[in-house]
């Protein structure tokens, strides 16, 4: 398996060669291999009316061709019709069975003629203007084999498209035509993958949480799929095999769309709506106006300026993305960091291959697919992002329901937290009649040391008792600010006399506590009630309530003390 792999990524190495032999040179049958053989071969663009096959065999013996400059021929978007010729030469006795296969799923039209002294001995008709099921060979590709006999042979082919006219010729034998199928079916396995794991994975996210940011990834991801399938002639192979007329649409249509998706996708992510809404706006007029300029082309039916407005689209798309991604970056938001750099990877990998699609740039493997590439990084930095937000959320959430549990001077639970603790706590002991007690202390005279000493020396005794409280109970018990100056404990596995002793060591705690206030010295007492679970008590309520009647029993005799259904206890 290693040596396999090894070999594949040794023919991958090679497929990015542009060729050695000199322009023109006949090709040997006996030596191919599975780099493109452009720089073999000579051209000549129509210029007048279509040419014959006999026409253009004329015009190569007059020598107007013109050699191939490198691997891949490209004469750009829009152009017109070419005739590319090279040769073979079979040295051996015995026909020499190879494959010629041209490249680039989105030609209209391929017509390729295999010439012997001067005189056609095999013509094929190909292109994505016919259902696959016409093709020759069964490949995503238009693919044409041939048993080239002894001496030499004239390939001439006729390529006609409005889409960018590049043409990456290969000619190899079958084991090397399958070994290089297998090598771009683990690639594309691998990117197509990995790209709808994460597309499920951010759409149940997004069913889960209800969060349009992540339905915005995956619909981003779905078009990026979409268009990849759709220029690499997957999907014209297993999406729409019979449906020719869209096959030559799809590419600027889906272009478009996934550029527009990615835009939606960056306004969502960076909520721009609430914080950029300037740039909301603007991202928002820039995606109708390219709706509705593609909307133009296809009432025109003009596919030609379809795809000079898709492919502008597509390279301002990672600017813009570039640009937003920067602007949020300024304002602080951590996010946009992974944002601006997923940005970078993409605007590198769409307008690398944008350009050598164009002719721009010279046309190989890497520039072809650095947009695969690049969205492979784009797409794992967007991920980790959309994680970061995701933790953030949740620990925002999680922040937001303690602070909605808790009081936020002393850090106890408050009245809503107390319930939801205690009351699983009352129902195991009534239905198991366990013992049960309940304390509600309130601290004596809090109004006088409020109106004497200020609001703060009042939050401070509050924060000094809580934290006595929560010194003197155990893990089990549930202790919570009742409101005002008042708090309450809940005692499992508790009884009265218990009870009653642990208010005694809370009461006694409190009445040593002295606050240093502006130079004056407070000191204060607290007043307990105390009460049992009783077998006729209906719920929680009624033991609290219980715990209040014997808490103003202390207040009304003396304070500082505590109050049961045993002798009341005096300081």
């Amino acid at each position: 398996m290693f040596a396999r792999t090894i070999a594949l990524l040794f023919l991958l190495f090679t497929s990015l060669l542009q060729g050695v032999a000199a322009a023109g040179a006949p090709i040997s049958a006996a030596h191919t291999g599975t780099e493109a053989i452009g720089r073999q071969a000579d051209y000549l663009q129509e210029s007048g009316g279509p040419l014959t096959l006999a026409q253009a065999v004329a015009a190569q013996r007059a020598g107007k061709f013109t050699p191939s400059p490198s691997g891949f021929l490209n004469f750009g978007i829009g152009a017109r019709p070419a005739w590319i010729h090279f040769s073979v030469d079979n040295p051996a006795a015995a026909a020499a069975r190879l494959r010629l296969s041209v490249e680039a799923a989105w030609l209209d039209r391929v017509d390729v003629h295999f010439v012997r002294d001067g005189r056609p001995v095999a013509e094929y008709r190909s292109g994505d203007r016919s259902p696959l099921a016409s093709r020759p060979v069964d490949s995503r590709y238009y693919a044409f084999d041939h048993d080239f006999a002894a001496g030499g042979t004239e390939v001439f082919i006729r390529v006609e498209t409005p889409d960018p006219m590049m043409v990456p010729l290969y000619l190899m034998s079958a084991a090397q035509a399958q070994a290089r199928e297998q090598l771009e079916t683990y690639s594309y396995g691998f990117l197509y993958g990995f790209l709808f794991a994460l597309l499920v994975y951010n759409a149940v996210l997004s069913a889960g949480l209800r969060d349009s940011r992540y339905l915005a990834y995956s619909l981003y991801l779905g078009a990026f799929l979409l268009m990849n399938a759709a220029y690499t002639g997957h999907g014209f192979r297993w999406l729409w095999p019979d449906h020719f007329q869209w096959a030559q649409w799809s590419n600027p249509v889906l272009m478009v769309l996934y550029a527009t998706s990615g835009l939606l996708f960056a306004l969502s992510f960076l909520d721009a709506r609430e914080h950029f809404p300037r740039m909301y706006k603007a991202v928002l007029a820039y995606i109708a106006a390219a709706a509705s300029l593609l909307l133009v082309t296809v009432l025109m039916d003009s596919q030609l300026y379809a795809l000079l407005l898709a492919f502008d689209v597509t390279l301002l798309f990672p600017v813009i993305m570039l640009g937003m991604g920067a602007w949020a970056a300024r304002s602080g938001k951590t996010p946009a960091r992974y944002f601006l750099l997923a940005a970078i990877a993409a605007m590198i990998g769409a307008a690398v291959t944008a350009l050598a699609v164009r002719g721009v740039i010279p046309a190989n493997v890497w520039t072809y697919r650095a947009v695969d590439m690049g969205i492979l990084v784009d797409a794992t930095l967007l991920a980790l992002a959309l994680t970061y937000q995701l933790r953030i959320g949740q620990e925002e959430k999680l922040r937001a329901e303690q602070l909605a549990t808790l009081d936020p001077l002393t850090g106890m639970h408050n009245r809503r937290a107390f319930y939801a603790k205690a009351t699983p706590i009352w129902n195991i002991a009534q239905r198991n009649g366990r013992d049960l007690a309940a304390i509600l202390l309130d601290i004596d005279s809090f109004k006088h040391i409020n109106d004497a000493y200020g609001h703060a020396a009042g939050d401070a005794a509050l924060t000094a008792v809580a934290r006595a409280v929560s010194q003197a109970i155990r893990q089990q018990d549930v202790a919570a600010r009742w409101g005002g100056e008042e708090f309450i404990l809940l005692l499992p596995e508790t009884s009265l006399d218990e009870a009653a002793a642990l208010a005694e060591r809370l009461r006694a705690a409190i009445a040593a506590i002295r606050l240093e206030h502006a130079g004056a010295e407070i000191a204060m007492t607290a007043s307990f009630g105390v009460a049992q679970r009783e077998p006729h008590y209906p719920n929680l309520d009624a033991l609290i309530s219980a715990a209040d009647k014997y808490l103003y029993q202390s207040k009304a005799g003396g304070r500082n003390r505590i109050s049961c259904a045993l002798e009341a206890v005096a300081a």
